[in-house]
């Protein structure tokens, strides 16, 4: 009887130390709420080295590497996901490393095909408006930022940033007509200050 009693305590401690050593996805959501990348990412490492055809595992790894600012990782984890079954999510995370790595090339390029899927999709635009403001081709973005307006005709920061290319694209009628909606809807924004003096 004490011999059972004891395998059998011996067994309940075998599956106690064996939940205590598995891991799941639920500890990296854990160790990232409270702002423990590192340890997230630990986990996540664990997790898709035992599955790594997993392409909700390498969008993850894409994240978590992008939260600590390790862009290069990043991509390739996006890129990873996205080659296993093509996301939005995924090219999203790569379009946002190609714009923290500066490569606004890139990400013009990458941006005008999530598009092509995409068409009325305003964050790719704004953010393709923003890779051409960094390259200094200020028609460019003013022309993806009058496409968000089409869409999205009420949003104010967007209309701020369509001004401000306006201006910088030597389209000076244009910048001085939106600038005029902005002030009557807007007058808060910082556009309206900065660009005050040129286009009032």
């Amino acid at each position: 009887m004490n011999r059972h009693i004891i395998t059998l305590l011996l067994l309940i401690c075998c599956i106690c130390l064996e939940a205590q050593n598995t891991i799941s996805i639920r500890d990296s959501y854990n160790a990232e709420t409270t702002g423990d990348y590192s340890r997230a990412l630990d986990v996540m490492i664990k997790l898709a080295t035992a599955d790594a055809n997993d392409e909700f595992y390498q969008l993850r790894l894409g994240w978590l590497y992008y939260m600590m600012q390790d862009y290069a990782s990043a991509f390739n984890h996006y890129q990873k996901s996205n080659t296993l079954v093509a996301n939005l999510d995924a090219q999203l995370g790569m379009l946002n490393c190609h714009l923290a790595l500066g490569k606004w090339n890139d990400a013009l390029a990458l941006a005008h095909n999530i598009l092509k899927q995409y068409p009325q999709h305003t964050t790719v635009m704004s953010k393709a408006a923003y890779a051409s403001y960094m390259k200094q081709d200020y028609k460019d973005a003013a022309d993806y930022y009058q496409r968000v307006l089409k869409i999205n005709q009420w949003d104010m920061d967007t209309l701020g940033y369509l001004v401000a290319n306006l201006y910088l694209s030597n389209q000076l009628t244009e910048a001085k007509q939106h600038f005029q909606k902005l002030k009557k809807y807007y007058p808060a924004s910082a556009i309206i200050t900065d660009y005050g003096k040129y286009l009032n």
